[in-house]
């Protein structure tokens, strides 16, 4: 995997790739910029993961979750707006992995709505006011999660199906991870997320 970056306005400094292994967040390759030029991160990949481009490895902010998989991923931003602001392309997994998370965010927004008017109804002693708005969340929080199982199943051909599955569902009932993992193709199966799915409903 070739990770071709483009920084506008980033003149100086290191830009690491980064991964979890082990679940600790480690990096796998790292350029020192001092002039201006092409930027590429390397690694070898053996199926579609997420990775982490990262400014700072003391930063959190200064991060951007992708979907890598083999050949050339282009990311372009900024320094001002890195992990705001960005475009990647040449990942299939990452288009459709963004494709979730907008969704995701609209749903999060919603509900951070919900938690605002929640608090001023409850600071008002409008309390038949603030159950209302409790059973909005609870019915916001079922359709996110119908809508994460219902995406990873319809993207059984997608590495980000058996992703959405050990970050969302792991906790669930087997019967749920088993629909997704009945839905993913061969190849999806046999990669590292699809192995760690089978692992985590053999010891349901």
């Amino acid at each position: 995997m070739n990770v071709n970056v483009s920084i506008d306005g980033f003149k100086k400094g290191n830009i690491y790739l980064q991964k979890i292994q082990d679940s600790t967040l480690i990096n796998i390759d790292s350029v020192f910029v001092d002039e201006k030029g092409a930027i590429v991160l390397n690694y070898e990949i053996s199926s579609p993961e997420i990775f982490y481009l990262n400014l700072d490895v003391s930063k959190n902010d200064n991060r951007i979750e992708f979907f890598g998989e083999k050949g050339d991923i282009f990311i372009k931003t900024s320094l001002k707006k890195f992990n705001s602001e960005f475009d990647i392309s040449g990942s299939y997994n990452d288009s459709i992995y963004r494709g979730y998370l907008k969704i995701i965010k609209q749903f999060n927004f919603k509900r951070l709505d919900l938690i605002k008017l929640s608090l001023v109804k409850s600071q008002k002693k409008q309390l038949d006011s603030v159950k209302l708005i409790e059973n909005k969340i609870q019915n916001l929080d079922k359709r996110q999660y119908l809508y994460s199982l219902n995406y990873s199943v319809t993207n059984g051909n997608s590495h980000v199906a058996p992703f959405i599955a050990l970050n969302e569902f792991s906790q669930g009932s087997k019967i749920i991870l088993d629909t997704i993992k009945n839905s993913l193709n061969k190849d999806v199966l046999n990669s590292k997320y699809g192995k760690l799915l089978e692992k985590t409903i053999s010891l349901k």
